[in-house]
């Protein structure tokens, strides 16, 4: 391991897919590549600070995964999860806003009942203790001073299944007051919450929850999102 890779300024940054990598790859200088049980990693200089970017794939299990390696072999103080998100009916949202969490919450982790949902901590089973705390399906989100009066803020949800209805997604935003879901961020933010790394995460809309069909979503609209987000990223990275 190098150098630069132990470095104590080292930042994380933890990404899905190329699509919502590419832009900020783009802008690393003295990029390296490396390749670590399967996953990605691009380390060098973004700003004047070392950074990797670690592309864990899709889904929960993934991005345990890949922050987990990054957190292990790259050892950064802050952590990024930067990437995409559906929005709830009621946020007033539309595709191509940039979004930043204040809150990661797990959205189907607890007990599904004929006459609800019951989350861990109705359950009495935290998911994790970490300094003397217990979490339970939520985790909080570090926000950079510099975005601290940013207004598109609120929480998260992370879930295995998208939402493919207005009716579910209604069902959702109103038990969690949340603005929109993804499928890795509550992940990034337990395993950061055991490393004791404060984690920001920020997302752009590529779509909303409505009726969907089991087309897959415009790819137009993702690219947009992707593209706006790290655009918003590299504008506010310091």
């Amino acid at each position: 391991m190098t150098e630069r890779e132990l470095s104590p300024e080292m930042t994380g940054i933890v990404v899905s897919t190329m699509i919502e990598a590419g832009v900020l790859i783009r802008h690393i200088e003295k990029v390296e590549l490396f390749q670590v049980q399967g996953k990605d990693f691009h380390c060098g200089i973004l700003k004047g600070t070392p950074v990797t970017i670690c592309l864990c794939g899709v889904g929960k299990a993934n991005a345990a995964h890949g922050t987990t390696l990054l957190v292990e072999k790259f050892r950064p103080e802050i952590l990024y999860n930067v990437g995409v998100a559906g929005a709830y009916p009621a946020s007033g949202l539309v595709i191509g806003d940039v979004v930043l969490g204040e809150k990661e919450i797990y959205g189907d982790e607890g007990l599904m009942l004929g006459k609800g949902f019951l989350t861990m901590d109705a359950l009495g089973f935290p998911l994790v203790r970490a300094a003397g705390k217990d979490y339970y399906n939520e985790f909080p989100l570090f926000i950079p001073e510099g975005l601290r009066g940013y207004r598109a803020k609120g929480a998260f949800i992370t879930l295995s299944s998208c939402t493919g209805s207005p009716a579910r997604g209604r069902e959702l935003e109103s038990r969690f007051n949340a603005l929109c879901e993804n499928m890795e961020g509550a992940a990034v933010a337990h395993v950061c919450a055991l490393a004791g790394i404060p984690v920001v995460e920020i997302r752009g809309i590529s779509n909303l929850i409505e009726d969907r069909t089991p087309a897959p979503l415009a790819k137009g609209d993702i690219i947009k999102a992707a593209e706006n987000v790290q655009k918003f990223f590299l504008e506010r990275f310091v």
